[in-house]
């Protein structure tokens, strides 16, 4: 039995030409297993700009390989940095293609190191923490609407049809000065729950109720990822839809099992 299952499921929608997300995950081989955990990671290519799909794929590529090669103990400096280098190269590559200027990218990742989980963060891509009947977003959307929804002036009920819900305040690609969201703070993993990464064209698709009945009912990340995907089709569809789940089967990972 291994200590982590993994699966993912991706679909470009009902009224999207192409799939402008990405999804990775990297179980290490080597010895930074123990040091550097279980890297998972999402992005979604920004639409109305060019080349969604190519910043997305070029923001995980580079977190992907930045976060390995930084030899510190420190994960959440480590994600921050391996951000940082992803904003860069998708600006650089934009700067020398000016057929692709201007595209950009949500990214979410996560670490699962031993019994604790880790998170980086920009963009309205999310986070999800399922356990028995509990579902926790442990990220905070970079939109106007979740701004206005923190400040008070509209409800969460008003955003899901709040005009301009899908303007998003912070991505990779937009600006070399970028603020990470990430948390110094680990958070501690146990036997039993999920973790979920998801785009916005699955969560604003499915109610949280309906995530949750998912899981329930189909317990295997691989057939949870599929059955959201064909969900979120049935309530509309329109957007790429992206999700990769993660389930903690011992709460010290020096196993896994990947499917999807």
């Amino acid at each position: 039995m291994g200590f982590v299952t993994i699966g993912s499921a991706s679909h470009m929608g009902k009224r999207k030409e192409k799939n402008d997300d990405f999804i990775s995950y990297h179980v290490p081989e080597d010895g930074s297993m123990p040091k550097k955990g279980i890297l998972l990671a999402l992005a979604d290519g920004m639409g109305g700009r060019p080349a969604g799909d190519l910043a997305a794929r070029i923001a995980v590529d580079v977190i992907m390989e930045e976060y390995y090669k930084d030899n510190s103990s420190d994960i959440p400096g480590s994600l921050n940095n391996a951000f940082l280098k992803a904003n860069q190269a998708v600006i650089t590559r934009g700067d020398n293609d000016r057929s692709i200027q201007g595209m950009a990218t949500t990214l979410i990742a996560v670490v699962i190191k031993k019994d604790r989980m880790y998170f980086a963060h920009v963009g309205d891509s999310r986070g999800y923490i399922i356990h028995k009947d509990s579902i926790m977003q442990f990220t905070e959307d970079d939109s106007i609407v979740a701004n206005l929804v923190k400040a008070g002036y509209i409800t969460k009920e008003q955003a899901l049809t709040y005009p301009g819900g899908n303007i998003i305040t912070k991505a990779i690609g937009l600006s070399p000065d970028l603020k990470v969201d990430t948390r110094k703070k680990n958070r501690r993993i146990k036997k039993g729950q999920y973790i979920m990464l998801c785009c916005d064209g699955l969560h604003k698709d499915i109610p949280d109720e309906d995530i949750l009945k998912a899981f329930h009912e189909f317990r295997e990340p691989a057939v949870i990822s599929e059955k959201l995907i064909e969900k979120a089709l049935e309530n509309g569809g329109d957007d790429n839809i992206s999700a990769l789940i993660a389930r903690i089967d011992r709460a010290s990972l020096f196993g896994v099992l990947l499917h999807g």
